[in-house]
């Protein structure tokens, strides 16, 4: 699956409403002022109809900060060097994106929950996050709503900012894959001078040795002291 696949499911993803923003009704027998009163029911089988849902592209347009169009539009613009060894952090990439900062962030929240046991329900697991962010959330402002917007946000930056990179790549290599066949061109034009250099040279040594062959019998002519020649007889 690629990025843009990836962003496209994650944005019709369905999430629970908090709790906050839900009216329970009293016949359900839950006090919904109590942050335990869901893991009990959870846990004693009695636990309230499901809560309503949207999908997380619901939840980030009405939460506060840029919807994910706007991250994906800031992330695609962010410069980039193909070639060059140096690549951005995810922090530079989210803050050049104008990924907004959380009160409690989605890696915090990946923090949190590698920290339970792997063997809780998911349910529990769920309850449980739920309670944590209700006794946290009214002294930093951090709700499901908060968290989930931020690692929206997070991937739309990330599949834009990665489709970016793919397309400058992609144009880079097509361009140096053209300056080298061109170069290539040139080295087969210099190798094959080089051969005929080469060849050349062979040919002007033989030439020049036959050549002085016929000019040294004008001096063992006139020389005849050197020897037997076949001039001299």
């Amino acid at each position: 699956m690629d990025f843009r696949e990836k962003l496209r499911k994650v944005a019709s993803l369905v999430v629970e409403l908090p709790p906050e923003s839900v009216t329970h009704s009293p016949a359900s027998g839950h006090d919904p002022s109590d942050p335990y009163a869901a893991i009990d029911a959870q846990l004693s089988g009695t636990a309230p109809p499901p809560l309503p849902s949207r999908t997380v592209e619901q939840l980030v347009a009405q939460s506060e900060g840029p919807s994910l169009e706007a991250v994906q539009e800031a992330a695609s613009a962010i410069p980039t060097s193909p070639g060059e060894p140096e690549l951005l952090s995810f922090p530079e990439i989210y803050r050049q994106a104008g990924v907004p900062a959380a009160p409690f962030t989605a890696e915090q929240m990946l923090d949190m929950l590698s920290s339970m046991p792997a063997s809780l329900p998911l349910d529990i697991r769920r309850q449980t996050i739920g309670v944590t962010l209700s006794a946290m959330g009214k002294a930093i402002g951090a709700t499901p709503d908060t968290i989930v917007a931020d690692a929206s946000r997070k991937l739309a930056a990330l599949a834009s900012y990665a489709d970016t990179v793919a397309a400058h790549t992609a144009a880079f290599t097509a361009s140096a894959d053209q300056e080298i066949a061109e170069l290539q061109l040139e080295i087969d034009r210099k190798k094959r001078a080089i051969e005929t250099a080469r060849q050349n040279q062979i040919e002007v040594a033989q030439l020049c040795h036959n050549e002085t062959d016929r000019l040294d019998d004008v001096l063992e002519f006139f020389s005849l002291d050197i020897g037997a020649s076949k001039h001299a007889g």
